[in-house]
């Protein structure tokens, strides 16, 4: 079979993937398509650059569509190499964690993947980790972090065994999963201990509309808000300086930069008063509040693992 070009998607209408694609097809794929170099890809895969390039052909000529474009200097997906990338990455990803499983159960461990955003309390998690793995010694639990509203997605395709997120499932129309409630939150805006607006008594979102800020990225509902209490007063100006993730990099700044940062106000608290690294400003022309969720699917009939895990969650411990 000749390869067509992407414009003439007629030729995947007698295509069976499940009977043309190997697992090594869809491992090349995944590699080539988070490299997007063929020297670095052969390098992953323990072959040579002449053999990445025949696996891509051979590739293409079974589904009978261009996945690659190439040049001497660059690889780049066409529109429908990244429709492959996405579920080569998903299907390898998940061989991957069955035989993470498959060890673990071999050496008498029980795995347990959580998806959890990054502003979920870390009170909260470290308690359910240190009560779950009491009571079942054998527990093993991998977090993985993402934006809230990526966890679902994850959720959905089975990353994940569960999955803590303030998105109420409902919100997505989506009857594949439940979510059940942990705890409320807010915003809170932490300073440096030496920082002028840790001496007042009561701090308004006008006070801080001219300070300099570090704060998480656009796709958090932590930074919409403050966006938008920000942007209310017209003394308002762009003074989000640095935007990242990273949590140490947030607090390095607040402590020896002299910004400003806002936080859930469970991890804010978790650096004000557990580590001390911050001072919490007393913000009094409040801000939104949100639910925390622990979500899972419902076809699945959970594991006596996640039906623990969720009660430590839910038991009696720190306030957020």
């Amino acid at each position: 079979m000749s390869r067509k070009s992407p414009e003439t998607p007629n030729a995947l209408t007698a295509i069976n993937f499940r009977q043309v694609l190997t697992i090594r097809h869809l491992r090349l794929v995944s590699t080539l398509g988070r490299e997007l170099n063929m020297s670095r890809c052969a390098k992953i895969l323990h072959t040579s650059q002449s053999a990445i390039s025949r696996g891509v052909g051979e590739i293409e000529d079974l589904v009978g569509v261009r996945l690659f474009d190439r040049t001497t200097r660059r690889v780049r997906p066409t529109s429908f190499g990244k429709v492959l990338i996405w579920h080569a990455e998903q299907i390898v990803g998940q061989l991957g964690r069955a035989e993470a499983e498959f060890r673990a159960l071999n050496e008498g461990h029980i795995g347990l993947d959580v998806g959890v955003m990054g502003g979920f309390s870390p009170a909260r998690i470290v308690q359910a980790i240190r009560l779950a793995t009491a009571r079942e010694p054998a527990l093993r639990i991998r977090l993985h972090s993402n934006f809230a509203d990526g966890l679902i997605p994850d959720l959905i395709n089975g990353r994940f065994n569960l999955a803590l997120t303030h998105l109420d499932t409902r919100d997505f129309g989506n009857e594949e999963l439940t979510a059940r409630p942990l705890y409320e939150d807010e915003i809170g805006v932490l300073a440096a201990p030496g920082h002028p607006l840790v001496r007042r008594e009561r701090v308004s979102w006008s006070d801080l509309a001219s300070e300099r800020w570090v704060l998480t990225p656009v796709e958090t509902s932590t930074r919409r808000i403050v966006e938008r209490n920000l942007l209310a007063h017209p003394a308002a100006s762009r003074r989000v300086i640095v935007e990242t993730m990273e949590t140490h990099y947030v607090i390095s700044l607040v402590r020896d930069g002299e910004m400003l940062t806002a936080l859930p106000m469970s991890v804010a608290r978790y650096f004000a008063d557990d580590l001390g690294v911050a001072r919490l400003l007393p913000l009094i022309d409040g801000s939104s509040t949100w639910t925390a969720y622990v979500a899972h699917r419902k076809s699945r009939h959970l594991s006596a693992a996640e039906e623990l895990f969720i009660r430590c969650l839910k038991e009696p411990g720190p306030e957020p």
